[in-house]
């Protein structure tokens, strides 16, 4: 008798335990709904073979909760400083600059949705935005050098590329120490990729009378017609909710 009394209270005692956690991650939950952080992503551009790290920030804000999941708007904004360059005498000329070379940055706003599960919160989100080049080595198509061949200097400009972009993912955050947390994301971030970067011009030195004419190093992209173009990603952050 007394066995099952004492396990009766063990239950109501965790009973009671489960409930205070539930009625706090509401009051969380209702009471928070402003999240900011700080990010350390890493992007692999497979067309460019370059894995670049970077820094960001990253905001949300809790908008419903509908059949136990919760729903909130997802923003996030990055820069990759650029890590990786080529000696000035492997180009035609020197201050041409491959699109490896140069920072990147992106920007993207969407919807995130996750389910608690104790302290630890599992989501997924689809975030449309833009990914940014800054100025690199492009044609210049209105100076008229479809004739020149091989392409004359002049027919070139360094200037920026803005493309659009869809990140797809997910990932998992969870508490450290009252409003802290830790946050993981795992993705794949599609960048529309336009003729300027399926047909990057040749910034290295000639090599061959003609066909290889101003090969450039790292020259791995396939050219084609204008299509979404997939970035592995993953970062790590740590923010606040309030």
């Amino acid at each position: 008798m007394v066995g099952r009394w004492s396990m009766c209270r063990s239950a109501f005692l965790c009973f009671a335990i489960l409930l205070a956690l539930g009625a706090g991650a509401q009051a969380q939950g209702q009471d928070r709904r402003w999240e900011f952080g700080v990010n350390f992503p890493v992007a692999h551009m497979k067309d460019f073979r370059v894995t670049e790290p970077g820094v960001g920030l990253q905001a949300g804000y809790h908008l419903r909760d509908w059949a136990g999941t919760k729903f909130s708007l997802d923003a996030q904004a990055d820069y990759f400083p650029g890590v990786h360059s080529y000696n000035s005498e492997q180009k035609r000329f020197g201050y041409w600059k491959a699109a490896e070379e140069v920072s990147k940055s992106q920007a993207m706003l969407g919807l995130r949705a996750s389910r608690q599960w104790h302290a630890v919160e599992f989501f997924g989100r689809v975030r449309p935005g833009f990914f940014r080049f800054s100025d690199f080595t492009q044609y210049n198509e209105e100076r008229g050098c479809l004739a020149d061949w091989p392409t004359r200097e002049g027919c070139y400009d360094n200037r920026p590329k803005l493309r659009p972009s869809v990140d797809l993912g997910g990932g998992v955050s969870f508490g450290v120490r009252g409003p802290w947390f830790v946050r993981m994301d795992l993705g794949s971030t599609l960048v529309h990729y336009d003729l300027d970067l399926l047909w990057v011009p040749y910034i290295g030195p000639p090599v061959e009378p003609l066909w290889g004419v101003n090969v450039r190093p790292g020259d791995y992209l396939t050219s084609g017609d204008p299509t979404w173009r997939s970035q592995l990603q993953m970062g790590v952050g740590v923010g606040y909710r309030f």
